[in-house]
């Protein structure tokens, strides 16, 4: 599995107004962003199970990661501009 990081800067005030707010930042964002991609891969699953029926072709590719990357590379789905 491929992993990708991602460094976010705040100003002093915004961290200490988070702090009010949330115990911790880190797992909020953590969960923030994984749960904004387990909703992007449920809707590329679905476009692209779809665009399979419709054609009248089999899914052959086996695995979450595997359905994505067959999406883009059939172009049912693309890069958001």
């Amino acid at each position: 599995m491929i992993h990708t990081s991602y460094t976010v800067g705040i100003s002093t005030g915004e961290f200490l107004a988070l702090q009010y707010v949330m115990p911790d930042q880190k797992d909020w964002t953590q969960n923030a962003i994984s749960n904004r991609a387990r909703i992007a891969s449920d809707e590329i699953i679905k476009l692209y199970t779809q665009f399979k029926i419709n054609k009248g072709e089999a899914i052959t590719a086996v695995g979450s990661t595997a359905i994505i990357e067959a999406a883009y590379a059939e172009g049912v789905v693309g890069i958001a501009t």
